[in-house]
């Protein structure tokens, strides 16, 4: 599970990278009520981000046992890390548009819903997820417990971005 984990870390870095990097032109843009461009950049990244992602998750996907034989030979631990890595890389997608729109919520000065997905993310799904899923897949739970979350997290960001964008477009 170590290997697995340390893998899908390095696209999870480059979608905190992302989500990081646009803050301050969307800080900028929502300051100075360039509402129209603050939203073309932040669905620039969401494009960006998520294509970039999607391909990583498929080849993560396709060559889970390859990746995780490079860092071990032993065909049981192959197998293992093979199924954690292809559950925790179906998450990825979902954890980049998730993280761009809590760095947007605290790029606009929304810390609140920051807060809110952060106490969503860990205590009021992920938890729950880890439990409900390793009665039914045991062993395996704690993998796709990240991607359940992440799935409806990232509808609830969409969801959210939307209508902040509805209203930053209403306020002109």
């Amino acid at each position: 599970m170590g290997i697995s984990q340390k893998i899908n870390m390095v696209p999870m870095q480059i979608a905190f990278g992302l989500s990081q990097g646009i803050m301050p032109l969307v800080s900028y843009n929502y300051a100075s009520g360039a509402g129209k461009r603050m939203k073309d950049a932040v669905l620039f990244a969401v494009r960006l981000s998520v294509s970039f992602l999607v391909v990583v998750a498929i080849g993560y996907y396709i060559g889970s046992g390859m990746l995780i034989s490079l860092f071990m030979s032993n065909e049981q631990i192959i197998a293992y890390g093979s199924r954690f890595l292809r559950g925790f890389c179906l998450a990825l997608p979902f954890f980049c548009t998730d993280f761009l729109a809590v760095g947007v919520f605290q790029a606009c000065g929304m810390g609140g819903k920051s807060l809110l997905f952060a106490i969503l993310r860990k205590i009021v799904l992920e938890i729950p997820a880890l439990f409900i899923l390793n009665y039914f897949f045991p062993l395996y739970g704690l993998a796709y417990s990240q991607f359940v979350t992440e799935v409806v997290l990232s509808v609830a960001a969409v969801a959210v971005l939307i209508g902040m964008f509805r209203r930053l477009s209403d306020r002109k």
